[in-house]
């Protein structure tokens, strides 16, 4: 069996089986598509047993056939490794070490004690 064969049964067992979904969500949706309005459990037992036997043949070819066919994808490699910034450690600046902060102080202490 080739690559191509296989995936035109499994392509064609998957149509099969979407067909009979879309028949029975049809039904479910809108019984008045069955003529004979005393049919409906047995159109939804036919469209049922359609849609489990498709399926059923598509997972046993996938899974006896699959693996030589259609092997799994390789998991993915390590992607473009990304560098994060070395984290900074912060600072507590006090007036002493700096002298903008120093004249604020001296600056906020001057307006208390004007408005006092």
């Amino acid at each position: 069996m080739s690559k191509h064969l296989y995936d035109a049964t499994i392509m064609q067992l998957k149509g099969r089986a979407l067909e009979a979904y879309a028949a029975l969500d049809m039904l479910f949706s809108n019984p008045s598509v069955v003529p004979d309005h005393t049919a409906w459990a047995q159109e939804i037992i036919k469209h049922t047993t359609i849609l489990a036997e498709h399926e059923n043949a598509m997972v046993t070819l996938q899974q006896y056939f699959g693996p030589r066919y259609s092997p799994p994808a390789a998991p993915p490699g390590p992607g473009p490794t990304r560098q994060t910034p070395p984290q900074e450690e912060s600072l507590t600046t006090t007036p002493e070490m700096s002298s903008t902060s120093r004249r604020e102080t001296e600056k906020n202490r001057s307006t208390k004690e004007g408005q006092e």
